[in-house]
């Protein structure tokens, strides 16, 4: 039991220590270089420094703002407390950091939207009154996500709160339900022009201004040339839905829940008591999903989501406007319709920005940390030296194995891409590799982390939002088909690694 109650604090204790060793050897240590000369090795210190203190503590936010403090350490040492006050500002008033936290603040409002309204409550109860059958029920729970992509997040809560009820009465276990959300929500929404993750992933191309993009924003540049290689999650949900049909039949740990229920048991799983630093741990309370206004009808949900397509299409997928024009003309058309008061439109805009905090916070810090590295010579340097050892034609696999390894243990989840990307594509360019091909398996890495890490986020709520079952026992019940998967996944990044 003691064991059990000091781990958490050990982990603590060794993470704080690594970061206190890093700042005392570059103070004692590193080099004080003229502006533009390259750091070269100790551009490592704070990307190690970031992945050893979350894999350690799991508190991401305050992993990026102490890395952003120690790679601003490097240049400034003394100095780096004005030091760090002059990179901020300059990364959040210069015209493409503001771009980037400017659509985290849009994408916050669309999801307060449709939350104050209850708009993406209706929509799914709308459709999830159509579902005749089991297979029909569970299709519908993963189509509903492509809607409700803005904001994977919302797309699991809102969809798992009003689709496990009905599931349960057609007998899936919820295991099933569970594994239909991670498979579904994140998925679209990385394959969706108005996809949380899609978006996340051209700002991450824009934010580091990579040479390969053109004239194209980063999420035209994605959706054109990276996303026919995105592998894993068109694979993942390809099996989710010839599962669903019963093409493929249910294999490993999720045939013996089928089993369980098959045989009276309860859809519920059982649950198993979990121990954090030695203190039983309860399951969490499913939050349940926002209830529609009195006048909320399908057009409420419609409106937003076409007005967001058409405006994105209008301006060449730069969301910043599509969101925009999106959330005006909703806000018009809420109020015209006696579902808001203007009050209400301040309310979406204030808690909208308020649900991006944190978001906004750990992406001022990735700035800080990308520019940074960027003028310390990070990127070069590793490209230098990672292109003597790696082969073009098999460095898309490559990625996608060295990532997906890691992520494993501790998904970043999309942070991940935040540090990954540039030296990916560097490696990838230096070295005469596809660039969107190496890009793909970068994203695909990322997204094989949020369906089998422990530590996933989007996992927790799915599992959460479907009635609170075990994450450990929901993610050992999609293991092996996730593995299925991400075998052919990595076979196709080999195969094309050759062709191209």
């Amino acid at each position: 039991m003691q064991k059990k109650m000091t781990r958490g604090n050990i982990k603590n204790i060794i993470a704080y220590a690594f970061l206190a060793i890093c700042f005392l050897v570059i103070g004692l240590f590193c080099p004080v270089l003229e502006e533009g000369e390259n750091y070269k090795v100790w551009t490592l210190i704070p990307p190690a420094a970031i992945f050893v203190f979350i894999v350690l503590t799991s508190r991401i936010v305050e992993g990026f703002v102490l890395t952003a403090i120690l790679t601003v350490f490097i240049k400034y040492r003394s100095g780096f407390v004005g030091g760090f006050v002059e990179s901020i500002t300059a990364n959040v008033t210069n015209p493409d950091g503001f771009w980037v936290l400017f659509l985290f603040m849009l994408g916050g409002m669309v999801t307060v939207l449709f939350k104050i309204s209850g708009a993406g409550t209706y929509f799914a109860r709308w459709i999830a009154k159509k579902a005749k059958s089991s297979k029909i029920a569970l299709f519908m729970a993963s189509l509903l996500c492509i809607p409700l992509a803005v904001d994977d997040y919302t797309s699991t809560l809102v969809v798992g709160n009003c689709i496990t009820p009905l599931t349960d009465e057609f007998k899936v276990p919820r295991e099933m339900t569970a594994y239909v959300l991670r498979a579904s929500s994140a998925n679209l929404s990385t394959l969706l022009p108005i996809g949380a993750w899609a978006i996340y992933i051209g700002a991450v191309i824009d934010m580091w201004g990579l040479d390969v993009v053109g004239n194209q924003t980063g999420l035209m540049y994605f959706f054109t040339k990276c996303l026919p290689f995105c592998f894993f999650p068109i694979v993942c949900l390809l099996m989710c839905w010839l599962i669903i049909g019963g093409v493929i039949k249910p294999f490993g740990k999720m045939k013996e829940a089928f089993q369980r229920v098959e045989n009276g048991g309860s859809v519920v799983p059982e649950a198993k008591p979990r121990y954090i630093d030695g203190v039983l741990q309860e399951p969490p309370a499913p939050e349940p999903a926002p209830e529609p206004r009195a006048k909320v009808n399908l057009t409420h949900f419609i409106v937003p989501v076409v007005a967001i397509l058409a405006f994105g299409y209008a301006f060449e997928w730069d969301m910043t406007y599509g969101l925009t024009w999106g959330l005006i003309t909703s806000f018009v058309y809420y109020i015209i319709t006696g579902v808001f008061a203007p009050i209400d439109a301040a309310d979406v805009i204030t808690e909208g920005l308020s649900s991006m905090s944190v978001m906004c916070t750990m992406c001022t810090c990735g700035l800080v940390i990308c520019n940074g590295l960027a003028e310390l010579g990070f990127v070069e340097y590793v490209v230098d030296v990672v292109s003597q050892l790696v082969s073009p034609t098999f460095l898309p696999l490559i990625i996608f194995i060295a990532f997906s390894l890691t992520e494993m243990l501790v998904t970043f989840n999309y942070t991940l891409y935040l540090i990954a990307m540039p030296i990916v594509v560097g490696i990838a360019v230096n070295v005469g590799a596809n660039v969107p091909l190496a890009i793909a398996a970068l994203v695909s890495a990322g997204l094989w982390g949020y369906q089998t890490a422990f530590s996933s986020d989007g996992g927790m709520l799915a599992c959460a939002a479907c009635g609170g079952i075990d994450l450990m026992d929901q993610t050992f019940s999609q293991y092996k088909i996730t593995v299925v998967c991400w075998i052919i996944s990595a076979v196709l990044f080999a195969v094309f690694g050759i062709i191209l």
